[in-house]
Order: structure tokens, then C-alpha cells, then sequence
């Protein structure tokens, strides 16, 4: 999957701004009802896919791993789950705590993912591709 780090940062840019639509929303009318969901989506949603990407990008060795796609489809599911579960929770479903943990164990395995293939498939790769550096002469 040779553009798992532009999908996972994609997504997290979705999150963002999704989240900061529901903040806007959330100040405007002084209703904070909704707040564990705002901070869901940018923390989860936006920082962890973000950094995840960025990992991704900066050391293409962990991209090839064929537990790499699991790892980013697994972490965005449970975004998307830890999302759905705050908002249920904020609602006052009984069903919210059953969902969020579900979703909280995905985030934990694809962390745990990402983490394994960081220190197995970097240890002896270059921490960027080469890119040519442009001529300069002062």
C-alpha cells in the first residue's frame, strides 16, 4: 500500500477539520454537551492518524510490511469507533461504554502495530528517502 502515510493523514486532516467545525459549533452556541466528542475526533482523529502517517512517511520500510495495511485500516476503525462511542456516551446510550471499549482495544492493537513494525522494519533503514539537494552557491 504504497500510500498509506497520504491516507492516514488524509483522514486525520478529515477529523480536524470536522472537529473544529464542532468546536466552532460548540462555542458559538455555549453548548458543550458534545465535548468528549470534539475531543475525540482531533486527539485520536487528527493527532494519532496524523503522527502514524507522518511515521509512515518518514521511514518507507515500515510501509511495506504487510501488516502495515492492517495497522492503518485497524487505527482508523477505531477512530471512527471512539468517535461513535463519545457521541453515544454524550447522548446517554447504554451502549456508548460497550463501543468505546471495543474501539479503544482496535486503537490499542494498532498501536501496538505501529510500534512493532517502527522498531522491526527501521533499524537498519534510512530515516528519509534520498531526494536531491538543489545547487547553491552564495
Amino acid at each position: 500500500m504504497a500510500q498509506i502515510d497520504r491516507i492516514l493523514v488524509s483522514v486525520g486532516f478529515m477529523w480536524l477539520i470536522l472537529g473544529m467545525v464542532l468546536g466552532l459549533n460548540m462555542g458559538m452556541t455555549g453548548n458543550n454537551q458534545l465535548q468528549v466528542v470534539h475531543i475525540a475526533m482531533l486527539l485520536p482523529g487528527f493527532v494519532v492518524l496524523a503522527v502514524y502517517g507522518m511515521v509512515y512517511r518518514l521511514w518507507p520500510a515500515a510501509k511495506n510490511a504487510p501488516l502495515a495495511k492492517v495497522q492503518c485500516w485497524a487505527a482508523i476503525i477505531a477512530v471512527f469507533g471512539q468517535v461513535a462511542g463519545a457521541y453515544l456516551l454524550a447522548m446517554g446510550s447504554e451502549q456508548a461504554s460497550m463501543i468505546i471499549m471495543f474501539s479503544s482495544m482496535l486503537a490499542i492493537l494498532a498501536a501496538t502495530l505501529m510500534a512493532w513494525l517502527f522498531w522491526t522494519r527501521t533499524a537498519d533503514a534510512k530515516s528519509h528517502t534520498p531526494r536531491p539537494q538543489a545547487a547553491y552557491s552564495p
